[in-house]
């Protein structure tokens, strides 16, 4: 595992995803960001959040703020866990 996105609601981190690459986090967090329309009226109350493994730790790398629960991105997100390695895990 070398990146990991996490789901967080308003009660806290839900679930992550774990991916082999750094690239490939980044490919889904772009692909949320394309799907997500973000109106700068309301407040931010959802999120996913890219980290990445530095040695022994997870370091914050980009981020995607949603005002709401979107079923699109969730998809997107949990559809990520079937990426073609073995290595991606959703937890």
């Amino acid at each position: 595992m070398q990146s990991r996105i996490l789901y967080i609601t308003p009660s806290g981190p839900l679930c992550f995803v774990d991916y082999l690459t750094v690239a490939d986090g980044m490919a889904v967090l772009e692909q949320l960001k394309q799907t997500v329309r973000i109106s700068s009226l309301t407040r931010m109350f959802y999120e996913f959040r890219l980290l990445k493994m530095v040695k022994d730790k997870l370091v914050g790398i980009d981020r995607l703020f949603l005002p709401g629960f979107d079923r699109q991105s969730v998809s997107i997100f949990l559809d990520s866990c079937e990426l073609p390695s073995e290595q991606n895990r959703c937890r």
